[in-house]
């Protein structure tokens, strides 16, 4: 059976596929160590300026894999050793929140319940984090309570700012934290 074609009998069909590059293999720079740049020192007088470009361009680029590797080593490091946790807080009896990081998380939380505060979401997080929403937050008008930076009164506005920001829990437990902000529950009856 014959597939009928749009092309005449006489077109040259290979001539029409795509044309894909060979894929060139990527240039692999030496390994250099200490005994090749001691050698290499040793002979410097003999060397022609090619051979010495090539060479500073090799030790460039091991120095620049070296850098690389010890960054991520130390921050795998640090994220192993440092156990930074952003959280939320709202407190028991006053209409409060509080955004808070810790590296000690263990600790903070134990003094904060001691001192009426109720956990509402913790995460994994950062001190940069907690300065951004912070930020964030005085952007928007609101201001923490006298002698503190991160606690705030509970609003219908800031629970929303706290909300579009993605902080830590607030989308999750909006209801619960609103619960404790009485012109809400006028508003909602």
């Amino acid at each position: 059976m014959v597939i009928p074609s749009d092309e005449g009998p006489d077109t040259n069909q290979d001539a029409y596929k795509p044309f894909v590059a060979p894929k060139k293999e990527e240039y692999k720079y030496p390994e250099i160590s200490q005994k090749d740049i001691s050698d290499f020192v040793t002979k410097l007088d003999s060397k022609d300026s090619k051979d010495l470009q090539k060479f500073a361009v090799a030790l460039l680029y091991s120095h620049s894999q070296t850098l690389s590797r010890i960054e991520q080593l130390e921050k795998l490091l640090v994220e192993k050793l440092v156990n930074t946790q952003n959280y939320l807080l709202t407190h028991q009896t006053k209409m409060l929140l509080k955004l808070v990081y810790s590296e000690n998380i263990e600790n903070r939380l134990r003094t904060n319940r001691r001192n009426g505060w109720i956990v509402v979401a913790t995460v994994e997080g950062s001190k940069e984090r907690e300065k951004a929403i912070l930020l964030t937050i005085r952007e928007n008008g609101f201001r923490p309570e006298p002698s503190s930076e991160e606690i705030f009164t509970i609003t219908l506005n800031l629970v929303d700012v706290l909300c579009a920001n993605n902080w830590v829990g607030a989308n999750e437990n909006r209801e619960f934290i609103l619960d404790k902000f009485p012109q809400q529950k006028i508003f909602s009856d």
